[in-house]
């Protein structure tokens, strides 16, 4: 009996095969307690976690040639289990009388919370990650092979979260796609499959259940669809899907390099969202434009001091010359107790996605913002400032005017300081708290621009995790009131002379991100991949019609009637 499910897809394509069970890495294993004294369950455990880091950076090197920048995924891997903290915190657990293998698990556990709770999709996803080096570090310490069954032929992986690990350990040639019950489009198994080019869709609810006892399983992670035994009908259309696919994905291959722009010439700029050097290349090759998003703090984790300026002066720079002659946003540290660093002392918070992070946590420790902000500004000034490069800085989750006017002071102060003329410094503020979206006409007039983080946005608008599946379907970017609020924030930056970008996950869909320059934006920054896609639907229409298509979401009376609307007007 077919059956079908609608999760979020997370890499585009379409394939049909038969479904292979992926089951938890870490099922096997035993916690027997201490195997020794504490000194040598310490010792065991720093030699599983030394052992752990060489795995991983090996399965980097293997990740590299199939993958190219994603093998910083298991880098960053490895440097979990390098963690000193980490290790510190397990090491103390196993003084007080837990087993090497209890005390690994509370303490990636303990991490794990700082991350899942984070507002930020990125790095709450990184939560998964944690788990998968937790698994690896336990499975060596209790003795037990890591190592899972294979399909024996290109299979549907089914699983209820996939880790980057076993997405990365299973040859490539027996996954036709992967579907995951949790999880989310930013995971590091997402990502990978986008990279891999493998169709993705995660969130399908019920979906172990469902799956149990199906002999073929058809899946769209383009739309999110997965067919369990699917009919004769069914089948025909997935297969008639598939091959547009393909066909479709050569022609993205030549789209990507063309120059953004509508139908009528209209220039949108189509940049990318980059968390590292890594995301260089990539970024360049997929024909991204710039990057919107430089998301500076990963410059600052896992590490025990903090960077100096001439450090993150060079990595700056380094950015800008990937991106020569275009324009490149830096977003300053954007940190918090959700997220913490060995070298900012934090206490704890009941609720870290509503306390001191963003610019607010900048402006409570003025050097390290200062030494931030220097060190932009010795990259801009080295660039040739507002001669063959384009710079711009932004601020993150600011919620009030007076944020602004003392992070502009900084700037100003820091640049004085060191002598370089900034007149060409573009400095923006991200709207991604529902105050500041609210005073975009009191903002705008301090700005050159505003970056609209519609990850953040949405959750605090709808009060809604988006990693939590009970409530992930109410934040979403096409519920009319949403549109709203996004035209009223351009509204108040034209009427000011200042531009408006959009750098949340949203801006991937190239649906939605036609309604956004339809609305009036110019910047659309998302992840590398998902380029070519947009570019090739705003260069099927005119401005008139994406203003069109902008205005009849607006109206619509749900967010579903909202994207049926778009998809009417777009034809996507």
């Amino acid at each position: 009996m077919s059956v079908s499910l609608v999760g979020a897809g997370a890499a585009p394509g379409v394939a049909v095969g038969p479904p292979f069970l992926v089951a938890p890495v870490a099922n096997a294993v035993i916690d027997t307690g201490p195997a020794g004294p504490p000194e040598a369950e310490k010792s065991r455990l720093h030699e599983a976690l030394a052992q752990a880091a060489e795995e991983l950076y090996a399965l980097a090197e293997r990740v590299r040639e199939a993958a190219g920048d994603e093998a910083e995924i298991f880098e960053a891997h490895a440097a979990f289990a390098e963690d000193p903290e980490l290790e510190a915190r397990a090491d103390a657990l196993i003084d007080a009388g837990q087993s090497a293998i209890a005390a690994t698990m509370a303490a990636f556990a303990a991490f794990r919370a700082l991350l899942a709770a984070s507002t930020s999709e990125y790095l709450a996803a990184r939560a998964a990650d944690l788990d998968d080096v937790c698994a690896r570090v336990t499975a060596i310490l209790a003795g037990v092979t890591r190592g899972f069954v294979l399909p024996d032929q290109p299979s549907v992986l089914v699983a209820r979260e996939l880790t980057p690990s076993q997405t990365a350990e299973i040859p490539r040639d027996r996954i036709a796609a992967i579907v995951t019950e949790t999880g989310s489009p930013t995971s590091h198994a997402a990502i990978l499959a986008r990279t891999l080019g493998i169709p993705a869709v995660v969130g399908a609810a019920n979906l172990l259940q469902l799956a149990a006892g199906a002999k073929l399983m058809a899946v769209d992670g383009r739309t999110g669809e997965v067919h369990l035994d699917p009919d004769a009908a069914v089948l025909a259309v997935m297969t008639e899907r598939q091959a547009s696919e393909s066909a479709r994905f050569a022609e993205l291959a030549d789209a990507r390099l063309l120059p953004g722009r509508t139908a009528d010439g209209v220039a949108v700029e189509l940049v990318a969202n980059v968390a590292s050097r890594d995301d260089l290349a990539g970024a360049v090759a997929a024909g991204a434009e710039g990057a919107g998003l430089v998301r500076t703090e990963l410059l600052f984790q896992d590490r025990r001091t903090e960077p100096t300026v001439a450090e993150q002066a060079a990595y700056y720079g380094e950015v800008l010359n990937a991106f020569a002659g275009r324009r490149v946003v830096f977003r300053t540290l954007d940190i918090g107790a959700d997220k913490p660093i060995p070298f900012v002392s934090r206490a704890a918070e009941p609720n870290p996605a509503l306390g001191v992070r963003g610019i607010r946590l900048s402006l409570r420790y003025p050097k390290l913002f200062e030494n931030q902000l220097r060190a932009l500004v010795q990259a801009y000034g080295a660039s040739g400032g507002a001669g063959p490069m384009r710079m711009g800085i932004m601020f993150p989750l600011v919620s009030r005017v007076e944020e602004v006017v003392a992070a502009r002071a900084e700037v100003a102060r820091v640049a004085a300081d060191e002598g370089v003329d900034v007149a060409g410094l573009e400095i923006g503020v991200m709207i991604e708290v529902p105050s500041a979206a609210l005073a975009a006409e009191r903002l705008a007039p301090l700005v050159d621009f505003f970056s609209i983080g519609t990850n953040d946005l949405l959750q605090y608008l709808f009060a809604a995790d988006r990693l939590e599946a009970e409530v992930a379907d109410l934040a979403d970017i096409c519920e009319p009131v949403v549109m709203d609020l996004v035209a009223r924030v351009v509204a108040a930056a034209t009427a000011n002379g200042a531009w408006v970008g959009v750098c949340g996950e949203t801006a991937s869909d190239p649906a939605v991100g036609a309604a956004f320059v339809g609305l009036g934006v110019r910047e659309l920054s998302m992840v590398a991949g998902a380029i070519g896609e947009v570019k090739d639907l705003l260069s099927r229409h005119g401005l008139a019609t994406l203003v069109a298509a902008a205005e009849a979401a607006r109206s619509a009376p749900s967010a579903a009637a909202a994207r049926a609307a778009l998809a009417a007007a777009l034809g996507s």
